[in-house]
């Protein structure tokens, strides 16, 4: 009996451990101790600067893995549908990281600034502003998860430059032609030096309606290697490709790759035509390959934060369910 009595009171342990969720009811932010410190947002896009934002994360009944994310208001009257979203630069991060560029953009947004002679006559540049903030967060995919702080903190001496959100962009490298150009890459190297063919030729862009979103679209043709027209059929007969975020050489820092291995190429030659999606190595070196005997259109669609890659034959028209792409 007593053996019994152990064995469901271990039992019984073991189910109340086992987490359970619910819906959490309270959330807050913490007042940034810098609130009264004046700083000055960035006009630049790929400028670094960032505030903080601390909160905790909501009682989801585990710990769970979150996205926090912020609102922006010049009003901390204003219904919550004229607040003014800013990503997170480390989405999973409760110590929020802000780029002080996405708070002018917001600002510049709340103040219906049209261009930068309005930005100049209205002598916003002179001014300083509160700026208020809510926190969000949610844990991916979970619509019910979804909470925001009910408390309000501020950043009091907030001066902007004037921003405007342009669509960010990143590179592919390899067999590929730009289809309008007519130039190929052929894994020129992806350097300073080489600037305007990557950004006039071989450029991903944001979708207008996905700025800031880190989803990237491009269509290329893949180029043919001599031996694949000759007959070749092994993963190095492949037209190869993959990708990166900053031209900064053959290193790994702002390379988007199939594999960690330089070089190493995963063949998609029978998933593209019907719609091939995988998974990206960050900072990985390897190629994705296509065996093709002639010119190929393709589209790609990147996913940054979610490190996904999306491929498929042909031209298309790419519109989105969420992040997932679908092509027309």
């Amino acid at each position: 009996m007593a053996m019994v009595a152990l064995v469901l009171g271990f039992a019984s342990c073991k189910q109340e451990d086992e987490p359970v969720y619910h819906v959490p009811t309270t959330f807050t932010l913490a007042e940034p101790a810098l609130q009264n410190q004046a700083f000055r947002t960035m006009s630049e896009m790929t400028d670094k600067e960032t505030f903080n934002l601390f909160c905790t994360q909501p009682d989801y009944g585990y710990a769970a893995i979150c996205n926090y994310s912020a609102l922006v208001s010049l009003d901390p009257e204003a219904p919550i549908e004229e607040w003014v979203a800013l990503p997170n630069e480390n989405p999973t991060s409760a110590q929020m990281a802000i780029k002080t560029y996405e708070l002018g953009v917001a600002v510049n947004q709340l103040l219906n600034v049209v261009d930068y002679a309005d930005f100049e006559a209205r002598g916003l540049y002179d001014q300083e502003f509160r700026c208020y903030f809510k926190g969000v967060c949610e844990i991916p995919g979970l619509e019910s998860s979804k909470i925001i702080s009910s408390n309000i903190v501020s950043y009091n001496k907030v001066m902007i430059n004037y921003a405007e959100k342009l669509a960010a962009w990143i590179y592919i490298c390899g067999d590929v032609e730009n289809p309008e150009t007519g130039i190929a890459n052929g894994f020129t190297a992806p350097a300073g030096g080489n600037f305007e063919l990557y950004k006039n030729n071989f450029a991903l862009y944001e979708p207008e309606d996905k700025i800031g979103e880190k989803l990237f679209v491009g269509v290329f043709n893949l180029t043919p290697k001599e031996s694949a027209v000759a007959g070749g059929t092994t993963p190095d007969d492949c037209a190869q490709f993959r990708f990166f975020t900053e031209l900064l050489g053959w290193s790994t820092d702002a390379s988007l790759g199939s594999n960690e291995a330089d070089f190493y190429c995963e063949p998609i030659t029978d998933k593209y035509v019907a719609g091939y999606n995988g998974e990206i190595v960050d900072h990985g070196l390897g190629n994705w390959g296509i065996l093709v005997t002639e010119k190929t259109p393709i589209t790609i669609v990147v996913d940054l934060p979610g490190l996904k890659v999306w491929v498929k034959e042909g031209a298309h028209e790419v519109t989105f369910v969420g992040r997932d792409p679908e092509f027309k």
